[in-house]
């Protein structure tokens, strides 16, 4: 027997209670997570002195997101290895609403199925043969101990971002670091903590995630439906500044039609 923690975002009234189903805990999730921002930033190259509005009258800076200094090659081609380093993030963050949501912890217990069956196979509720599933808590997310982090760079240079928002649908919440126990799994409220950062020149704090025992909780999305624009911003990190983050530019570029 192999057992696995999940974690349901959703209306409290959704949240199921012992002897839920699979299906009534995937319904939950879908209640609680519709929305969500997918995040990239990107260093700039050190001998870059050019404008985003130039990226972006170019061609360059596209709604899809790509690298602006990605130089031209095959898609099947690797990513240099400029570019991976430049990568800082490339990110989903889901819009979590802790004031309003409640969260729900359960534990699958089953066998391991021989084959991985539909999409996301590392997930346990695709890999498991369920016995029964057992509600460990529920609790509204403002309760919850909260967590200060840094989302975005915190060393000196010069940064691209890309922001689009989206649609999206997402399986139970699960730990990919270890998501199957042979033995049964100890849970404790306290060891629930809610991250919360400040994104880009925010003035409040944004909950960018979940975590477990000190482990990010992850939401595989399994639906997306991106919106036709994006937000490209322009900005340089300066820590000797009374404010590190200063905004240089921001366009807004529209997938073609």
């Amino acid at each position: 027997m192999h057992h696995a923690l999940v974690f349901v975002v959703a209306p409290e009234s959704a949240l199921p209670s012992d002897g839920a189903s699979l299906v009534a805990l995937e319904s939950a999730q879908r209640l609680g997570l519709g929305n969500g921002m997918a995040l990239r930033i990107l260093r700039t190259p050190n001998d870059w002195e050019g404008e985003l509005e130039d990226l972006v009258s170019h061609g360059l800076a596209e709604a899809s997101g790509l690298d602006p200094f990605r130089p031209k090659q095959e898609p099947a081609q690797a990513p240099p290895s400029g570019e991976r380093r430049r990568l800082l993030c490339d990110a989903v963050v889901p819009h979590l609403e802790p004031r309003s949501q409640w969260l729900g912890v359960y534990v699958l217990n089953g066998e391991l199925s021989g084959e991985p069956i539909t999409a996301n196979p590392s997930h346990p509720c695709r890999r498991l043969e369920l016995a029964s599933i057992q509600c460990l808590d529920r609790f509204p997310l403002r309760d919850a101990e909260n967590e200060t982090c840094w989302f975005y760079p915190t060393e000196d240079g010069t940064y691209l971002g890309w922001e689009n928002q989206r649609r999206i649908e997402t399986l139970p919440g699960f730990l990919p670091e270890r998501p199957f126990e042979p033995d049964a799994p100890s849970y404790e409220r306290k060891a629930v903590h809610v991250l919360w950062s400040l994104m880009a020149d925010d003035l409040a704090l944004t909950c960018v995630g979940i975590t477990f025992r000190g482990r990010r909780i992850e939401w595989p999305i399994v639906a997306t439906d991106p919106e036709p624009f994006a937000t490209w911003t322009s900005f340089r990190v300066d820590t000797s500044a009374e404010n590190s983050y200063q905004e240089n530019s921001s366009i807004t570029v529209f997938r073609p039609d």
